[in-house]
């Protein structure tokens, strides 16, 4: 294989390889906002959260709870928020009135079972969102999967060039599959006559 071939494929890969994993780094700080309380809803006191690992991950997934209060006529009433896991375990409570700005909670959530509990007294509205990081505890993992099938992609792409070697075809530059170029078609033009269509010759 010539050595400028060679350099060209492993610069590409290199580049592709930085590119997965670029693309990984952007995707998993992605967020998932969930709405647990809303105007456009009746007004519920205990709202279940179930949390599910992405692909069945175990690891704390960075959580930010909002809560916020208001109350068609008397902005003074008092209102509540607690966050409970599905054994009753506090792990937060707010008090203030229906006038106190959104509160916030943030901290680590493993995947289970929790409860908003919200308290205040009729005519309160309430909204509630919960915003997930769930990419985060699989971040390592998938960088490691994204380099891993670049890896095997690359093996397999120098085998199939052995064995069109091998058979004594004619592989092209070593160039990754993803980043060959098209060659364009060439106008041959049509054939040269032949038969009883040549020109005729003169003795």
């Amino acid at each position: 294989m010539p050595e400028p071939a060679r350099f060209r494929s492993v610069v590409l890969w290199v580049v592709a390889l930085c590119a997965v994993n670029v693309t990984w780094a952007m995707v998993v700080d992605g967020e998932a906002v969930r709405e647990l309380n809303g105007p456009q809803q009746a007004f519920d006191t205990e709202v279940e959260i179930p949390l599910d690992g992405f692909l069945g991950a175990q690891g704390p997934m960075p959580a930010v709870l909002e809560v916020d209060f208001t109350h068609r006529s008397d902005p003074n009433e008092a209102v509540g928020a607690a966050l409970l896991t599905s054994a009753g375990v506090e792990m937060w409570r707010w008090n203030g009135t229906a006038a106190d700005t959104a509160v916030q909670w943030e901290g680590l959530l493993e995947p289970g079972r929790y409860v908003l509990r919200s308290s205040g007294p009729d005519l309160v509205e309430a909204e509630a969102s919960l915003t997930l990081s769930p990419l985060l505890p699989v971040r390592v993992e998938g960088h490691l999967l994204a380099t891993l099938g670049l890896v095997v992609l690359a093996f397999v792409d120098a085998g199939v060039r052995r064995r069109l070697e091998r058979r004594g075809r004619a592989p092209g530059d070593a160039v990754p599959v993803g980043f060959r170029e098209v060659r364009p078609l060439r106008d041959e033009g049509p054939p040269e006559p032949v038969g009883a269509w040549q020109d005729p010759q003169r003795g």
